[in-house]
């Protein structure tokens, strides 16, 4: 689905194909008013070039219509032929190769006279190696006559789009049970049934079945019987199976390779769960690729917060910190990028173990989940403004905050370490592209698949200045170290005076306003302590004076810190309500199964005040009125689930769609939901919105 979503981004700004050829046809050459007429989109496909699927997998777009013109006929929805499989490791995905047609009927006015017209645009989505968006303008124009009359040239195309269509299995008994993992199937055939080979599952939804997980399958005293493994980004928990069980010689009565299964789900006992036994035959003898997948999407995660907003001005300062670095040897400059690296691995194993053990404790928690606490966030404010006096030249206390700009060689290590370290807090409250779906597949994994994520995500966060230090060539490529980098210093201590004032914006949506007053007043009394060790440990004092402003500096912070622990409620439950001008109404109790029930298009906005992407995305994209204008339009209900304080609720809510962070936007049409990117744009939100153009 993940994939899916960048695809349909990606639609717009390619470069149409030309691979696939796409025509309307018809199967009556006249038709009598009052009648159906049966019509088809025909896809020609050039060799090694494929179409979608409804479902197109894990990846695609599945082709529409979007009709401009209707003189005398009202066209109905797309009927879908049974797909074949097209595996791109380490995916899967379900479409069509060489030629289709995609049947769908048009009824024809009972005062229809003259002739029928119909118009419209088709897109598509043509892959062979690349991908590229496929487009054709459709025009057909039947004649209306006082009978119908089929069209010889057009009746052997669809003669064989019936033959492919999925076959109803009727005389089945089936029975579907739903565990954390797994989707067992069993089915007891009619008499007369097809012998059993290598079975697969397609589904005819997305986000409910790991499309490119072997499915073991059984003959158990002529029971069939089949292990699907459920998707492990998504999760979704659906009431009911629904898809097409593929037969590679074909079902019997009528010869179609695809059979239409509609099964009710139901929780899991010990015998549904019961392994097929070892003579059962798999697909094939690979593993779930599922753990590749996430750990590839973790690193490119973990690249990604380099470029957020909340990670960038600290990255600042390792980036001054390799420029200081220009004329060091080799050793030394890749030493420090492997301490840098360290602090950012180490620190996310540590949320890693945190957040495990809180969670086998029953604590519903996720990314970001210190950000909830008012005395945390208000601390990280106070060491945003300390760095950003630190880069003012207010002080140099010639450790930790020195070294994190290339300060001394002794303590230069400790301070690229904590460079580390610092990235890595100030990141939690962003959801980078790509970390989503890494994230959410390890909300039912096991604990060891868990720090293998994490640990890739530091990784991938660090990787740039591993690769800067360990390569003097593309270090020399910096400008060289001069008086201009104490205005850069300056430059990037503004960025983390910025960073400041958001972090104690953020308390007061916690706390309320006079505990965002406090944490400014907190400013001002650091302020004065960085000042006093500024003043107090320049070189020409006695070392007693510098011994005691230290002391002080020091004892100023602890002072503030524990002012902080002391004065700010850790419950968020006193936070004022904020003002929304898209969302409606608040996520509550049973808001998202009255919202499934209704079959009405919906949209629900996870966010939080601290989330720094959430706030970007209300205000270049939901807020804009174009946007607003279109959910009007589009008559959808918009819920927002405000997780800026501690919600079990929310929490347990984006568990179940396999989440662990904000921001995150389910959007939903009535029937099929769809998950829209973390980073948004209006253009994405219009577009979206758009339901079956």
């Amino acid at each position: 689905m993940v994939h899916s979503i960048l695809l349909a981004g990606l639609v717009s700004v390619l470069p149409s194909g030309g691979h696939v050829k796409g025509t309307l046809v018809s199967e009556q050459s006249a038709v009598q008013p009052g009648t159906v007429v049966t019509l088809g989109l025909r896809l020609e496909m050039e060799p090694h070039w494929h179409v979608y699927w409804t479902n197109p997998g894990d990846a695609g777009i599945a082709p529409s219509i979007a009709w401009s013109e209707k003189k005398g006929a009202a066209p109905d929805s797309l009927q879908w032929p049974t797909p074949d499989t097209l595996p791109v490791y380490p995916l899967m995905t379900y479409g069509y190769k060489d030629q289709v047609v995609i049947p769908f009927t048009a009824k024809v006015e009972a005062g229809a006279k003259g002739e029928v017209v119909l118009k419209g645009n088709a897109k598509w989505l043509e892959c062979n190696d690349i991908c590229v968006p496929g487009k054709a303008e459709l025009a057909l124009t039947i004649p209306v006559a006082s009978a119908s009359v089929l069209d010889p040239a057009t009746k052997p195309m669809f003669e064989t789009a019936r033959a492919s269509m999925p076959v109803d299995s009727k005389g089945w008994i089936w029975r579907a049970a739903i565990s954390d993992s797994f989707i067992y199937l069993k089915g007891l055939p009619p008499k007369m049934a097809p012998a059993y080979v290598p079975i697969r599952f397609v589904p005819l939804d997305q986000g409910v079945v790991d499309n490119a997980a072997p499915q073991p399958w059984a003959d158990v005293a002529g029971e069939f019987r089949l292990k699907i493994r459920r998707d492990a980004f998504v999760h979704l928990k659906p009431d009911s199976l629904r898809g097409v069980l593929l037969h590679p010689d074909g079902w019997l009565m009528p010869n179609s390779k695809g059979m239409r299964i509609s099964v009710p789900l139901v929780p899991a006992t010990a015998a549904d769960t019961v392994s097929p036994p070892a003579k059962a035959k798999t697909e094939n003898g690979n593993a779930s690729k599922g753990l590749l997948v996430a750990l590839f999407f973790a690193f490119l995660g973990g690249l990604a917060l380099n470029l957020m907003p909340c990670v960038l001005p600290v990255l600042s300062l390792k980036v001054l910190d390799f420029l200081k670095k220009g004329g060091k040897s080799r050793r030394h400059v890749f030493g420090h990028g492997l301490v840098f690296a360290a602090g950012a691995i180490l620190s996310f194993l540590g949320l890693a173990v945190v957040l495990l053990v809180l969670r086998s404790g029953g604590e519903a928690l996720g990314w970001g989940f210190h950000m909830q606490s008012p005395r945390v966030v208000a601390i990280l404010s106070l060491l945003m403004a300390l760095l950003a006096l630190n880069l003012w030249g207010v002080f140099e206390p010639g450790a930790a905050f020195s070294s994190m700009v290339g300060g001394g060689s002794g303590a230069g290590w400790i301070g690229s370490f904590l460079t580390g370290v610092t990235a890595t807090i100030v990141a939690t409250p962003c959801t980078a592209p790509f970390m989503g779906a890494a994230l959410g597949y390890t909300l039912t994994r096991p604990p060891y698949e868990t720090l293998l994520v994490f640990f890739v995500l530091g990784a991938g966060m660090a990787s740039p200045y591993l690769v800067l230090s360990a390569f003097p060539g593309l270090a020399a490529k910096l400008p060289k170290p001069g008086a201009w980098m104490e205005t850069l210093k300056h430059v990037f201590g503004f960025a983390m005076a910025g960073t400041a004032a958001w972090l104690s914006w953020v308390v007061g949506r916690l706390s309320g306003a006079d505990a965002a007053g406090l944490v400014v007043g907190l400013w001002i009394f650091v302020a004065l302590a960085a000042w006093i060790l500024g003043v107090g440990a320049l070189p020409h004092r006695s070392k007693a004076a510098r011994w005691g402003a230290r002391l002080t500096f020091s004892v100023m912070v602890a002072f503030a810190c524990a002012l902080v622990v002391v004065a700010l409620p850790q419950s968020a439950s006193d936070r004022p309500s904020q003002a929304e001008s898209l969302a409606t109404e608040p996520f509550r109790e049973g808001t998202l199964a009255e919202l499934r029930a209704s079959g009405k298009p919906w949209f629900i906005d996870f966010t939080a005040d601290w989330c720094l992407s959430c706030q970007v995305n209300e205000r270049i994209a939901l807020d804009r009125p174009e946007v607003v204008a279109a959910f009007a339009k589009s008559g959808v209900r918009v819920v927002k689930a405000d997780w800026t304080g501690r919600d079990s609720l929310i929490a347990n809510t984006l568990r179940d769609f396999g989440r662990q962070g904000v921001p995150f936007y389910v959007l939903s049409d009535g029937k099929t939901e769809t998950f829209l990117p973390e980073l948004l744009t209006p253009g994405i939100v219009i577009k979206a919105l758009e339901f079956g153009k």
